[in-house]
């Protein structure tokens, strides 16, 4: 019995088709075999090809004051997408959280569109307690709310990249569900990669070879509602008291003893003068 093991690598540029074909032909000087014996065989090997995509966006930023429910802000993040290798067919898959409980996320969510990307649908949250685990976690995502999915299909050649970008207003009155006055939330999106996994093969240093599903962050932070009721009462109980002290300290450094004086002074000056022109 004989075992080959045959094994093969190739470079970046090389095409090598689909399938590479191993053969293997046994002889025998004395040409002669059993007749159940195999002196011929073949197998065919299935290639794939590696291929190397970043996916990469920054944390953004806003903020809200708690219990104002009707107040919309700007935002924007962007989510760059680079091929490093072959060139090849892939979809971008981004999923956005537009629905939390009854309240939309984003202001115009029927309109709400990325640019080079085609609405797919929507995707349902798993998790229905989202008050609970958002309060645990301090995460919005597609766990806990509905998300709209946006395929971006692209041929993209080596060492190219692009941009996608996801610009609305971010509307205030999903955050008075979940209760919390004061809070930092991370509202977090998804990118992953699709492409012919019969022919490709995600390029990885560890053993699993699967893309990975990038993650789009904005954190949101959440103010309470001044109150200023508290320092009202505090200027006026501090007004009075510093006015309090400065009465006594004149009283104590004598200032309306002196002051009473001078006004007997002066009406007794006044008296001796009218006496005087009579």
């Amino acid at each position: 019995m004989v075992i080959f093991i045959v094994s093969y690598g190739h470079n970046t540029n090389s095409d090598l088709g689909r399938k590479i074909e191993v053969t293997a032909n046994a002889s025998s000087d004395n040409k002669r075999h059993s007749p159940s014996s195999e002196v011929y065989k073949n197998k065919d090997i299935d290639v794939k090809y590696s291929v190397f995509i970043t996916v990469e966006s920054s944390l953004s930023y806003n903020n809200f004051t708690f219990g104002e429910n009707a107040v919309q802000k700007p935002l924007e993040q962007k989510i760059k997408v680079a091929n490093t290798m072959r060139p090849l067919n892939f979809t971008v898959v981004i999923k956005v959280p537009v629905k939390l409980g009854d309240k939309d996320i984003w202001m115009d969510t029927n309109s709400f569109q990325i640019p080079g990307c085609q609405s797919s649908g929507y995707e349902e949250p798993t998790v229905t307690d989202f008050v609970n685990t958002i309060k645990e976690k301090k995460i919005l995502n597609c766990i806990v709310a509905r998300c709209r999915v946006f395929r971006c299909s692209e041929f993209m050649e080596s060492n190219k990249d692009t941009t996608y970008t996801i610009s609305a207003n971010i509307s205030s009155g999903w955050i008075q569900q979940i209760g919390l006055s004061s809070a930092k939330f991370l509202l977090t999106s998804t990118a992953s990669l699709e492409y012919d996994e019969n022919q490709y093969i995600f390029f990885s240093t560890t053993s699993n070879s699967g893309p990975p599903v990038h993650q789009i962050e904005a954190e949101v932070e959440v103010f309470p509602k001044p109150d200023f009721t508290k320092a009202i009462i505090g200027g006026i109980v501090g007004g009075l008291l510093l006015l309090v002290l400065l009465t006594a300290g004149l009283y104590k450094a004598g200032f309306f003893k002196s002051k009473y004086n001078e006004m007997i002074n002066e009406n007794a000056g006044a008296e001796g003068d009218a006496l005087a022109e009579e």
